[in-house]
């Protein structure tokens, strides 16, 4: 059933005065419609829908996929989420396929992901309310949640290389301006190192040589503890050995048992001896 709120392109974002639209083909189509929204970057994210601009002013960026959920559309978000931030600086951005709800939402949905830090569940929620039908494909959300622990990952590394970049535009700032300004950008990057417990590569390698030695250490020391428990706990066990212990699985209880046995045998009746030997 056509539903009377479907629009051809729905604002997603804004940035800087400029806008962010996820929309349809014929969005696309209408150069008009395009022109009257500010738009000046187009990204189409679908194959064999012809969509061109004979007249300048427009850049335009096909991507062939297709909306099935074995495609690989990861391998788009790093050149997309780039397209669609240059085209912010520039004007209006439009992001199309063939009806905007499956890969042209994932591309940006990824972008909001990567630009605002935020996890694929909150990027997805935040897209569909401003454009209802937006629901990318299993495969697509799959890809979309592994580009979330990516994302994660690389921000890890980026929190590890910031001192090391800081200090390297610091010096290189320090270069063009007067020496004064230089003393103090080193004093802001000896207070960033001190905050962030900023560990180098030859650091971290003299921490893990003094853990490992460290761990050499108390393994001699619990191997010696064994030791002498192992020692101590045989010379308990000798003790207790019986000297007339026959080696026939019969331990000294038994033997004193016996002897025991045979002694009281030796006062009773013959009858009764007898008896006990049965």
């Amino acid at each position: 059933m056509f539903d009377p709120m479907y629009q051809s392109m729905n604002q997603i974002l804004e940035e800087s005065g400029n806008i962010l639209w996820l929309g349809d083909c014929t969005a696309a189509y209408d150069r008009s419609l395009l022109d009257g929204k500010g738009i000046k970057t187009v990204l189409t994210v679908a194959s064999g829908l012809n969509v061109s601009y004979s007249e300048g002013g427009m850049v335009h960026k096909v991507y062939h996929i297709l909306d099935i959920e074995s495609s690989n559309i990861a391998r788009l978000f790093p050149e997309t989420s780039q397209q669609i931030a240059e085209g912010l600086k520039r004007g209006g951005v439009l992001v199309h396929c063939a009806a905007g709800v499956s890969r042209s939402a994932s591309v940006v949905i990824a972008f909001i992901m990567k630009t605002r830090g935020w996890l694929f569940q909150e990027a997805f929620e935040f897209v569909r309310k401003r454009r209802s039908v937006v629901f990318p494909n299993y495969g697509f959300q799959r890809q979309l949640r592994n580009y979330e622990k990516d994302l994660k990952q690389s921000k890890v590394q980026v929190s590890l290389d910031t001192p090391i970049k800081q200090i390297q535009k610091f010096q290189q700032e320090g270069q063009k301006e007067k020496v004064e300004q230089l003393g103090n950008v080193e004093q802001k990057v000896k207070s960033v190192c001190n905050k962030t417990n900023f560990l180098t590569p030859q650091k971290q390698n003299q921490k893990q040589r003094q853990l490992y030695q460290s761990a050499k250490v108390n393994y001699a020391k619990q191997y010696q503890v064994i030791q002498n428990s192992t020692r101590a706990s045989s010379s308990v066990k000798s003790n207790l050995v019986d000297p007339q212990f026959n080696f026939t699985n019969q331990g000294p209880m038994i033997i004193s048992y016996q002897q025991q046995r045979k002694k009281a045998a030796e006062k009773m009746p013959e009858i009764n001896k007898r008896n006990l030997y049965k």
